[in-house]
């Protein structure tokens, strides 16, 4: 067990060291980072110069127009207004005149004023109106009380399966992009890793002081805690931009639209799917693991892993094709109980209602049994597999290496 975990530990902190997985882990938040950042300094290009000044005669109107979005009422004169609209510092300004009992509101500008402003201006000039009639006309507090009458309007809402149902289609989705970007990426590193150490006298003297099997278990544990880093880090950033972000002025209106969803997602989020996931990229990765044990050279590393990518294509591709024809498929049924496609089919048919929480127990336990017993069978033949050096094909090497006990 001590001579696993070193391993695990060594393959770990080498991959996690490195500036490539620093760069691919960092790229998506340095990316978002960039973006919030344009946003946020065009936003406050956009508060600093296009905003409309509100030039009042009587200044004990300020508190009916602050907080208006687009407005800004640092202006307290018409003729400061006009210098700063001249100096292109506001694109317009409008002059609220309170004269005879009468809101009087002119707007000077070069072009139309946004339909959006305009409303918000309209309603708190509507109110400001409707305050001075009221005084004017002298009423009774039971007459005020009698014109501050509202409409009501209720909501009643009755929650469909639509909502529900597109979440967990969202996060299918979002597992399934995530499982083939993870196989796509870590897939290819670890049997690159693999045949950089094939044939090497090291491997001779590493399998001297540490068995066989210990060595290739340590590496995929050693692996598997890098694609759980890797997730955790982006598992982490996505909850803290969750919580953080409606901090922020300029995300709010983002976060108002895309929060409804996120939390049906979030409330949907069925923990099969994760176990899918986990035990989906396990398998491709011993398998890939396994491909890069049977080249020669090198540069055969790409053609060797091609297989496992077929099979990652096919059962996503074959997920979404046979899950939306709106019926359970023969095909899809099958393919939901077999270990290297059931990863995507078995939770299609869970989003469905094609298939019972017991059948999908059944699907988990057959993936997760062949995961472990692929990764016991390949260890157990791995020195078999990594020594050799003939140059006799692809199945002739698997064939002498599984044989090799």
């Amino acid at each position: 067990m001590k001579q696993l975990l070193l391993v695990a530990k060594e393959t770990y902190l080498r991959q996690i060291k490195s500036w490539a997985f620093l760069l691919m882990v960092l790229s998506p938040f340095i990316f978002v980072g960039f973006t919030m950042g344009v946003s946020y300094l065009t936003g406050s290009a956009a508060n600093n110069s296009d905003k409309l000044a509100v030039v009042l005669s009587d200044s004990s109107l300020k508190k009916a127009f602050k907080g208006l979005d687009g407005v800004t009422l640092k202006y307290e004169t018409e003729t400061a207004a006009k210098k700063a609209q001249k100096a292109e510092d506001i694109p317009g300004y409008v002059f609220v005149d309170t004269s005879d009992n009468k809101i009087q509101a002119t707007y000077h500008g070069h072009s139309s004023l946004a339909k959006d402003i305009k409303g918000q201006l309209l309603q708190v000039l509507g109110g400001l109106q409707n305050q001075l009639n009221i005084a004017e006309a002298n009423l009774t507090p039971k007459q005020v009380k009698a014109l501050a009458q509202e409409p009501q309007f209720k909501e009643e809402i009755k929650e469909k399966g639509d909502l529900k149902k597109a979440g967990k289609y969202i996060t299918f989705f979002g597992l399934t992009f995530i499982m083939y970007f993870i196989i796509l990426t870590y897939a290819g590193s670890t049997a690159q890793e693999i045949a950089n150490e094939k044939g090497t006298k090291i491997m001779e003297v590493i399998f001297s002081s540490v068995p066989a099997n210990l060595y290739f278990y340590g590496r995929i544990l050693g692996i598997f805690g890098i694609i759980t880093s890797h997730l955790g880090i982006y598992a982490l950033g996505g909850f803290l931009a969750y919580k953080l972000l409606p901090n922020f002025e300029f995300s709010k209106d983002m976060i108002d639209i895309v929060k409804p969803m996120l939390d049906t997602i979030i409330d949907n989020l069925d923990w099969t799917m994760l176990f899918f996931a986990i035990f989906g990229i396990l398998l491709y990765v011993v398998l890939a693991a396994l491909c890069g044990s049977l080249v020669v050279r090198i540069e055969d590393v790409n053609k060797a892993v091609q297989p496992v990518m077929y099979l990652v294509v096919v059962g996503f591709i074959g997920a979404i094709v046979l899950g939306q024809q709106g019926h359970d498929n023969v095909i899809l049924e099958i393919g939901s109980y077999v270990p290297f496609i059931s990863s995507f089919f078995m939770p299609i048919r869970l989003i469905n209602s094609y298939a019972s929480t017991n059948e999908a127990l059944i699907s988990l336990g057959i993936l997760a049994a062949t995961a472990v017993l692929c990764t016991l069978y390949i260890g157990k033949s791995y020195a078999g597999l990594i020594l050799q050096t003939d140059d006799v094909g692809l199945f002739k090497s698997l064939k002498r290496g599984l044989n090799h006990k």
